[in-house]
């Protein structure tokens, strides 16, 4: 049902909040409009199905609005960022959870639309007041900003295909896929689906066991022409067969957002689509973002800009928790190097430390951070917390025989302990030159140094490491620990990781903890530490201060 709304103006339909510049101005009308538009259809008898999309669709528009103003905040400096993005959280998971709620339980979906225009109404009165203040001093970069992208609307129609021999089963897979919320295209034929014209941004369910041409070699001759969907591989053979098609998928860097075996569960099968849709529906909505949060890339950032923003003391620290899993207490921290370039804004060190390798400066970056680190654990000491850092060194850092004197005069001299600091490194750091790597790491482990092995099971020669060097910490690799409850294999790597460390007397730290579900199995299989989104993202020292107030009552 399409319903003509002729006019932008908000009406009775939400207040005026107008902050003086026009592209936000526009950009919150826009938003009420959609809200408006999909009001209307309810009003006048929209099939549930369609609210339901309506519905969903909203609560991505929003949370692409809360990651829109999250890039232009941090490409500004805005100085209340922080605070807003907790509160981007908080709303996004109550609205989750309500919408979650209203469908399961058959309830008013119309109801709900009114609920989440309120709930922006009273967010925006709770932030308008900060942005009037901020515009004053910044109006020409926000409207710039906010003009990158145009003028925004929903986001554009994911195409889900399902692709399986049997008739029957395409029905069926088509009908739970509508049931959802969503439509469905069936081929019984996978020849004739490869010659479909398939985005990469769409979703495809494939059977890996068809006659005529099977699943992998679907995926093969997609991968050939430039396509990669996102895949929910179904089989009703040996598992092991679905688990190496994923690994298959994952050496040509194709996403299996699932696999599935034979005979489907169909309400579980509807909850994974609705997961599939909502994820893939936010990172094409962080995809867009990319010209908002840096305009920087290594092609452009060149060994002479590097030079000069070492020396111009461009790099700052950035900190996130590590949460002991048990007492819940944060035990310490993650320092991250990210660089604030004064044109160019924030650059993430994915694009500036493979340079930096390159160029035999990773140790003046190292330098400039122990530095860093140095001076912010006296002000993180001045508010009450004294805590554990961990720094990244790499193998450049394990070819100078002088480190661990080095480092411990340093500590010495501003009266920091030693074992206030972990040192991480990747297996590779270790084997560029093992000698001397032992060398080093021993006697930083006798200055009273912790060292922490990264990265772990993604190299080659792990377990040689753990025999071989004194690490006290192991830290679980995000790529097993994100996939552990969807993948069996994943899981299995993560127990022996927290079983080896055990054995030998090593703490775990996992990475990538995002979900809460993540949260509670690393706990129950006595893991020691998580660190992630989840709990806490990587933070500028005064917002870790002000988090750990808030979240922990610790005094600054």
């Amino acid at each position: 049902m399409m319903i003509e709304v002729k006019s932008y103006e908000l009406w009775h339909w939400a207040p005026e909040m107008s902050v003086g510049i026009d592209a936000i101005d526009k950009y919150h009308k826009r938003l009420f409009q959609l809200f408006y538009e999909a009001h209307v259809i309810a009003e006048n008898g929209g099939e549930r199905a369609l609210l339901n999309k309506l519905a969903m669709g909203l609560l991505l528009y929003g949370e692409s609005y809360f990651t829109r103003k999250e890039a232009i905040m941090q490409s500004l400096s805005y100085p209340f960022a922080d605070s807003e993005v907790a509160l981007h959280q908080m709303i996004s998971q109550e609205l989750h959870q309500k919408f979650k709620n209203t469908v399961k339980a058959n309830g008013d979906i119309a109801g709900f639309i009114v609920y989440l225009k309120d709930c922006f109404i009273e967010y925006l009165n709770k932030t308008n007041q900060h942005i009037k203040r901020f515009s004053k001093e910044h109006e020409r970069e926000i409207e710039d900003a906010l003009n990158v992208d145009g003028f925004l609307t929903l986001p554009e129609e994911i195409i889900i295909y399902v692709v399986d021999d049997e008739p029957q089963q395409v029905e069926m897979l088509k009908e739970l896929i509508e049931v959802a919320g969503f439509s469905a295209k069936g081929f019984t034929s996978a020849v004739e689906f490869i010659n479909q014209p398939v985005s990469s941004d769409d979703i495809v369910v494939l059977d890996l066991n068809m006659p005529e041409m099977d699943g992998i070699e679907v995926m093969r001759h997609l991968h050939a022409k430039g396509s990669v969907p996102s895949y929910v591989l179904i089989s009703g053979f040996d598992e092991k067969v679905l688990h190496s098609a994923r690994q298959f998928a994952d050496a040509k860097k194709v996403v299996v957002a699932r696999t599935l075996t034979k005979p489907l569960e169909p309400y579980s099968f509807i909850d994974e689509i609705k997961q599939i849709y909502t994820h893939k529906k936010i990172m094409l909505d962080k995809t867009d973002l990319s010209p908002l949060i840096s305009t920087s890339s290594t092609s452009l950032f060149t060994l002479a800009d590097l030079q000069h923003a070492i020396e111009s003391h461009y790099l700052i620290i950035f900190y996130q928790p590590q949460i002991e899993l048990r007492s819940g207490k944060v035990v310490g921290f993650e320092a991250l190097v990210r660089l604030q370039h004064p044109e160019r804004g924030m650059i993430f060190p994915d694009q500036f430390i493979g340079l930096a390798e390159q160029n035999n400066l990773i140790s003046s970056i190292t330098n400039e951070v122990i530095d860093l680190v140095i001076t912010d654990y006296g002000l993180f000491c001045e508010k009450g917390i004294e805590p554990n850092i961990s720094i990244n060194i790499s193998a450049q850092d394990l070819l100078d025989l002088s480190l661990p004197e080095q480092l411990s005069t340093r500590l010495a001299n501003v009266g920091i302990p030693t074992g206030a600091i972990t040192f991480e490194l990747t297996e590779s750091a270790v084997l560029t030159s093992i000698s001397d790597s032992l060398d080093i790491m021993n006697r930083l482990r006798m200055k009273g140094f912790a060292l922490s092995i990264d990265d772990f099971g993604t190299g080659h020669s792990s377990l040689v490491q753990l025999y071989q060097a004194p690490f006290t910490e192991l830290k679980i690799d995000r790529s097993f620990v994100m996939k552990m409850l969807d993948d069996d294999e994943a899981m299995s790597i993560v127990k022996v990781c927290i079983y080896l460390a055990k054995e030998l007397k090593m703490e775990t730290v996992a990475e990538g903890v995002e979900t809460e579900e993540i949260w509670n199995k690393l706990k129950e299989l006595g893991c020691d530490i998580a660190q992630g989104f989840y709990r806490a993202k990587p933070m500028s020292l005064k917002a870790c201060c002000d988090w750990l107030t808030t979240e922990f009552n610790i005094k600054s």
